[in-house]
């Protein structure tokens, strides 16, 4: 849903992860699973239960051997396993939704101020900055392992707003998860709870300046 506010519309920010690039593919997913000697479905709970740490800084070496919890291979292999999932993890999270790359980039070229916003890690973010040139498209790129706090944390939100130089009021956050659009709505930005390819008329509208 979005939010109507009569202003100046200034700065959009962005979340990566399905958001920025669709969600992680099945196939990779069901290999990290195999890797971790864990079923889908337990791997994916794991997965997520322990990410916020990882998001917020720590070692990927912990977040793994967390994940693997007792299936942990055994010593002489687990850094080869761990080297693989996180090799794994950063592939999961590449597959760009261009369409919304450009709209970024048409947006900052018609005045607008832009911001990657993400609750991330090094290893990911060291992929995408390899494959993508971000500074051609986001004037601030703001990941949560670099601050120590994580969306929907209000910090994070005034950090990008101070770092973009725009009100709360005329900027727009888009993001997939509900907690986190509500953090941002709580400090008065306009919002976008973004539901993948049927969300972009949304993002369209806000950005047509």
């Amino acid at each position: 849903m979005i939010i109507v506010a009569a202003m100046e519309k200034r700065g959009l920010m962005l979340d990566f992860g399905q958001v920025l690039v669709r969600p992680q593919p099945a196939a990779v997913v069901a290999g990290m699973a195999a890797l971790a000697e864990l079923d889908v479905d337990e791997f994916h709970r794991r997965y997520w239960r322990h990410r916020p740490g990882y998001d917020r800084g720590e070692p990927a070496n912990q977040y793994w051997r967390r994940v693997l919890g007792e299936s942990a291979p055994a010593a002489r292999v687990i850094d080869e396993t761990i080297a693989a999932l996180i090799d794994a993890d950063a592939r999961s999270w590449t597959d760009y939704r261009e369409e919304l790359w450009a709209l970024a980039a048409a947006f900052r070229a018609r005045g607008g101020a832009t911001a990657f916003l993400s609750n991330g890690v090094p290893e990911m973010m060291a992929r995408v900055r390899a494959e993508r040139r971000l500074d051609d498209y986001f004037d601030v790129v703001l990941v949560s392992y670099e601050v120590g706090y994580t969306k929907p944390d209000p910090r994070i939100y005034e950090l990008c707003l101070s770092r973009l130089g725009v009100s709360a009021p005329s900027a727009l956050f888009v993001d997939d998860r509900l907690e986190n659009v509500e953090g941002a709505r709580r400090l008065g930005i306009e919002t976008v709870l973004f539901r993948g390819d049927a969300s972009m008329d949304d993002v369209r509208r806000w950005t047509a300046i």
